[in-house]
């Protein structure tokens, strides 16, 4: 009984640290891709990313300021998931390509907006996750 108790706390524990340490890679890449867009650590309120990806995407890409699709562009990269040049680097199994098409015409050559275009039209991606 006494070694099954040490199991569990021992399981309890690695979770516990396991969230903290994704937290603080989260709030390093949130910092980092402030500084890379030059906006200030007050303009986005909350240090939860999802919140602030979740509200975006309920939005209109002309809701959406430019710097704010910058910044998820930075994200994005940090991630893994888009790359320079309007590429996709995590082509999920099963996807057709119609997100990363629609996204190329409504960039219009902007990196930024094709970040948001992408993401928004295609929700495989977990960008509050990163593959490390």
């Amino acid at each position: 009984m006494k070694s099954w108790i040490l199991v569990l706390f021992a399981v309890g524990s690695v979770t516990i640290v396991d969230v903290v340490d994704n937290k603080v890679i989260l709030l390093h890449h949130r910092r980092a891709c402030l500084r890379q867009e030059g906006l200030s650590e007050d303009a986005f309120p909350t240090d939860e990313v999802h919140e602030i990806f979740t509200t975006m995407f309920q939005l209109e890409s002309e809701q959406v300021p430019h710097e704010t699709k910058c910044f998820l562009r930075c994200w994005l990269k940090r991630a893994l998931i888009i790359g320079d040049h309007f590429t996709i680097l995590k082509k999920r199994p099963g996807t057709d390509g119609i997100c990363e098409g629609a996204a190329r015409v409504a960039a219009r050559g902007d990196e930024c907006e094709f970040a948001f275009a992408y993401q928004k039209c295609d929700h495989s991606h977990a960008i509050h996750e990163f593959d490390y």
